[in-house]
């Protein structure tokens, strides 16, 4: 490293500061490195190990140990080695993780804080602070945890003689810092992570502000009660400690099939045992659908499907713990429109958009998005399935005329008796009579396919004239009946149906004369419906 003198002066006026040095050393959170930092010309060496553990700072002067764990979402609070406060405290965000601990003091007439070691005291100021770390290394931020956060509030309602460690941990790509790493890149995460550190300031320094006048009011001698603050071994509370298992929540949870290889390890986030000690993953058993994986991997994913991932770890002094993660793999969806929109509630299984050449059905679900996508959407319920019931009757309607010779003219009595009852409604034995036309010809069917790019397989699975009836059904009692019958899961679900039915009839109808000269196409006649609804 080549420097200039005067910054190399510059620099061991600083490194001769012990509020720097010992930050140094104290970098990272690993016991298996040792770092010492020797400062040239000078006797003073400063070693990792050496330094003195917060939790043993000032002990005659300690008021309250806290801790906190986002896992457990409860702040604990300690007097005198005895827990004597729970309150919860949920984060905003999943994507990442905190576990503070911290010491909190109180200096009674002539004392004070001088004895406390440089390790935690800023240097701008020298004033006491927990120090911050990210994923285990020193954050030097003073701000994002700040002592004197209250410090516009009355001295009895504040507790700023705080140090200790404010440990967070994420694997988000929104987590980011400034060149020199003393404060973050300001984005959506780290103002939900700064706002939930400043709440969580707040909450300790009030709830023990509380503490402290009431400990003061018990107190014989109308003093504020002081001692070593943190729990000796084997205190009440030292024996409820759990051991935990962590999921990464940055990891998705949702995959589009035919999936990759999933490694199971990357969800393990953080374990820990009933000590407080970290575990490693290998040490964590894993499970899929409730067998046992030696792999720790999951295969590739074919068809639409949930797979349970359960996480498991057997501790020493508190026996079996776990954690569940549900996964699911579903067919990515595009969106059915005659518009250009982002969002659509009209789908297709399948990468590509399609987009209705029919421009009054187009029209109808343009508008049906807008009503959907407004903030009033319960109050257009009835409307929007109208609407779908609009969509199967002017798209059927225009099938029969465009392609008149596939569907004969029906002759109801030689149709058995269920099937008669089924065809009352004209509308359903219309939708009906196209599907089963598309059953009868599988080549109009890879017309479709190759239309829509929906794989064959896909595309007449999806023929289920079951689901085709009770979408029909449940537009044909919001026209008809009342709507206290409508929900939100039916008109979507009546809206799926009734989109593949759209693009379907819209194949049918724009087919090249080429095309549909080149088919020998088998048209529908009463035989077929006593066979696919009887």
């Amino acid at each position: 490293i080549h420097s200039v003198d005067g910054e190399i002066e510059e620099l061991l006026r600083n490194l001769s500061d012990p509020r720097v040095s010992e930050k140094l050393v104290a970098t990272m959170i690993d016991e298996s490195i040792e770092i010492r930092v020797e400062v040239e010309s000078q006797n003073q060496t400063y070693v990792k190990s050496e330094l003195r553990d917060f939790k043993d700072e000032s002990v005659e002067n300690q008021l309250f140990y806290v801790k906190y764990n986002s896992e457990i979402e409860d702040v604990e609070i300690y007097h005198r080695g005895e827990h004597i406060l729970s309150t919860p405290f949920k984060l905003e965000r999943s994507d990442y993780a905190l576990d503070i601990e911290l010491v909190i003091f109180f200096f009674g007439q002539g004392k004070n804080s001088k004895s406390i070691s440089a390790l935690n005291r800023r240097i701008h100021d020298d004033a006491l602070y927990p120090l911050v770390y990210v994923n285990n290394n020193l954050f030097n931020n003073t701000l994002v945890f700040d002592p004197e956060l209250l410090r516009k509030k009355r001295t009895d309602e504040t507790l700023p003689q705080m140090i200790g460690r404010v440990c967070i941990f994420s694997q988000s790509q929104e987590l980011d810092f400034n060149s020199d790493r003393t404060n973050f890149v300001e984005n959506r995460f780290t103002k939900s992570l700064e706002s939930d550190l400043k709440k969580l300031n707040t909450l300790i320094q009030m709830k023990g502000a509380e503490l402290k006048k009431r400990l003061k009011e018990e107190s014989s001698k109308n003093v504020v009660p002081v001692g070593p603050a943190v729990p000796r071994e084997g205190s009440k509370k030292d024996k409820e400690k759990v051991a935990s298992i962590s999921i990464d929540n940055s990891i998705p949870t949702t995959y589009y099939i035919p999936s990759g290889q999933i490694d199971l390890d990357s969800f393990i986030f953080l374990v820990k045992n009933s000590l407080g000690e970290e575990v490693k993953k290998y040490e964590v058993d894993i499970e899929i659908d409730g067998c046992s994986s030696s792999s720790r991997v999951l295969a590739s994913v074919a068809s639409e499907c949930e797979k349970s991932i359960r996480f498991s770890y057997i501790d020493k002094r508190t026996g079996y713990v776990s954690k569940e993660v549900q996964l699911l793999f579903k067919q990515k969806r595009a969106t059915i429109t005659g518009k250009l929109q982002e969002k659509s509630l009209f789908t297709i299984p399948t990468n590509s958009n399609y987009c209705i050449v029919l421009e009054t059905v187009a029209d109808i679900i343009y508008a049906i998005d807008k009503a959907y996508s407004s903030r009033d959407k319960e109050l257009y319920l009835p409307l929007i399935a109208c609407s779908i019931r609009s969509i199967f009757e002017i798209s059927a309607d225009k099938v029969k005329k465009v392609r008149r010779s596939w569907i004969k003219m029906l002759d109801k009595s030689k149709l058995v008796s269920n099937v008669k009852r089924e065809v009352k409604d004209s509308l359903f034995k219309d939708v009906a009579l196209i599907i089963i036309l598309l059953k009868k010809n599988q080549k109009l069917l890879t017309e479709i396919a190759y239309a829509t790019k929906i794989s064959f397989s896909t595309l007449n699975n999806l023929l289920d004239l079951v689901d085709f009836r009770r979408a029909v059904k449940a537009s044909h009692i919001a026209a008809h009946q009342s709507t206290r019958y409508l929900s939100k899961p039916k008109i979507e679900e009546s809206a799926d149906v009734c989109g593949r039915f759209a693009v379907i009839c819209d194949v049918l109808i724009n087919l090249e004369d080429d095309t549909v000269s080149s088919i020998s196409i088998s048209s529908v006649d009463e035989s077929d419906l006593n066979r696919y609804l009887g």
